[in-house]
């Protein structure tokens, strides 16, 4: 009896922590995957245009037209959704999902793609800016719906779109492309920062802490920049990742 009570108090103890770690391999990979397929259309975008792709974004499209062009045409898209009411982003009773510190965003999505594999693709643009968002929902209609544990942001960068800032010249050092993560406020994509910046609430905006400041006005919300850390620590979620 004491033995199995010994080993009903270390199984408590463990197995809690082995489902986690089950649960973030899976999501890591599946943001892999998402990189990936967002990559490969460009890559096919440019193949058929006989233009470079990332460097050629025209980010002063709108959203439908933006995914229209570069996206839509070289994915294996199950169902479109027009505006988030359309059914694609549906979270318990509301449409749209919840952000790091589960404030509900539900104007954030202009334009979504159901993918084949289940994948929501969310396509996104500030207002009054030519920044984009791809907002994706890696498990597609399983639940949870939270940024940076299911819905993560990637950010096609463009150069040309950047206003003007403190970072706008490191920026520039870098290719246009497909970032993880999203960007400060003046377009400079998260993964140029460093994952202290990152994680702190007051450093950047949209950070990948819970404690980050609600914005407004077509913002992907707080945690738009954990898929930049996940992509900094070498595609792992570490131990100071905000994950409860």
């Amino acid at each position: 009896m004491i033995t199995l009570g010994i080993i009903g108090v270390v199984a408590a103890m463990t197995i809690p922590n082995l489902i986690a770690n089950a649960q973030k391999k899976s999501v890591v990979s599946g943001l892999q995957e998402a990189q990936s397929i967002l990559n490969q259309a460009v890559k096919m975008y440019s193949y058929e245009s006989d233009e470079e792709g990332t460097g050629d974004f025209d980010t002063s499209l709108d959203s439908k037209a933006f995914a229209q062009k570069y996206f839509e045409p070289y994915l294996k898209v199950a169902r479109v959704c027009e505006n988030m009411s359309d059914g694609c982003w549906k979270t318990e009773n509301f449409y749209g999902y919840y952000d790091l510190g589960m404030n509900r965003k539900t104007d954030t999505i202009k334009y979504s793609l159901v993918l084949n594999n289940g994948m929501i693709l969310g396509f996104g643009k500030i207002h009054g800016y030519n920044l984009h968002s791809i907002i994706v929902d890696i498990n597609g209609q399983g639940r949870r719906n939270i940024m940076g544990k299911d819905v993560f942001v990637f950010y096609p960068f463009n150069s040309e779109a950047l206003c003007a800032g403190y970072n706008k010249d490191k920026a520039k050092m870098i290719k246009n492309g497909i970032y993880p993560g999203s960007f400060d406020n003046c377009g400079v994509p998260h993964v140029i920062f460093s994952r202290e910046e990152i994680l702190a609430p007051n450093k950047l905006l949209r950070a990948c802490n819970k404690d980050v400041a609600p914005d407004g006005g077509g913002r992907t919300g707080a945690g738009s920049a954990c898929a930049a850390l996940i992509f900094k620590d070498g595609w792992k979620i570490s131990r100071d990742y905000p994950w409860k």
